[in-house]
């Protein structure tokens, strides 16, 4: 896997964590504003969609 796909991974683990979007989109979003501009490429899976919004709604659960 290449460096910048870690990165854009990373950074998407780390903005479901955060509690701030609410979905995989949301997160998309924001690193695209974030200087990422091929971030649809590289979370354009399923099962990396699937994984952030599990995520993004844990951390709902957990906040709420």
């Amino acid at each position: 896997m290449r460096k910048k796909h870690l990165e854009v991974y990373r950074a998407a683990l780390k903005l479901a964590g955060s509690g701030n979007v609410r979905d995989w989109k949301g997160i998309q979003e924001k690193l695209v504003d974030g200087g990422y501009p091929r971030a649809p490429e590289f979370l354009d899976s399923q099962k990396i969609r699937a994984i952030l919004d599990m995520r993004c709604d844990e951390v709902r659960k957990i906040g709420n």
